[in-house]
């Protein structure tokens, strides 16, 4: 598949988008840049194809996101610089370790970095431990982040991607930072995170 078809699913999308009543739940107001930046925000894979199109262009131009250094994960990463995020290739199997040094530089750079927290093959909402590890070594908290969308379409993939429907009303929710210390046990944070990121997650 040509680049340019990247391209333009990011154009046709972010058209879609321009049709959604949205609503930006930003308690901590983080997306103002002024407090707890950079952070770690983690969102579930499900969620990741339309939150782009909907937070303010100026946030995401301070944004890194991890996408895999898989084949498909370059239609994504042509398809994220889009939107003019910054964009750090590899995964648990691949180019994973110069992936996390990317993300630590970035988070130093002065980048906040979003992570899918059960990507990239899953199981669905089930979370791995990089996120808080990154957190962990940078000082930068844990962000939860959601969108939730009641009326959409879900797709036969592994994590049931969901697509809201046009003009139907889509939130985004920002949730509480989690300060992570240097020695508190990797595993109980991850756990502490799932809950919080569920809380978030509309998946009635």
């Amino acid at each position: 598949m040509p680049k340019w078809l990247a391209f333009l699913a990011a154009f046709i999308i972010k058209c879609w988008s321009l049709t959604y009543r949205v609503t930006i739940k930003d308690r901590y107001k983080l997306l103002e840049m002024k407090r707890d930046w950079p952070f770690v925000g983690t969102i579930w894979h499900n969620r990741l194809l339309f939150i782009s199109p909907l937070i303010p262009r100026e946030v995401l131009k301070r944004c890194a996101v991890l996408i895999s250094a898989s084949r498909d994960g370059e239609y994504i990463s042509t398809f994220i610089k889009f939107f003019g995020m910054k964009v750090v290739r590899g995964s648990s199997s691949r180019g994973g370790v110069k992936a996390f040094l990317d993300l630590r530089s970035s988070l130093r750079d002065g980048f906040t970095t979003v992570l899918t927290l059960d990507g990239p093959r899953g199981p669905k909402y089930e979370p791995h431990l990089g996120a808080v590890v990154l957190a962990q070594q940078t000082r930068c908290p844990l962000v939860p982040i959601s969108v939730n969308a009641k009326r959409r379409w879900n797709l036969k993939s592994w994590d049931r991607m969901q697509i809201p429907y046009p003009f139907s009303k889509v939130e985004i929710v920002i949730g509480k930072p989690i300060y992570v210390k240097s020695f508190q046990d990797p595993e109980k944070v991850l756990t502490t995170l799932k809950r919080e990121m569920m809380k978030l997650t509309d998946d009635i």
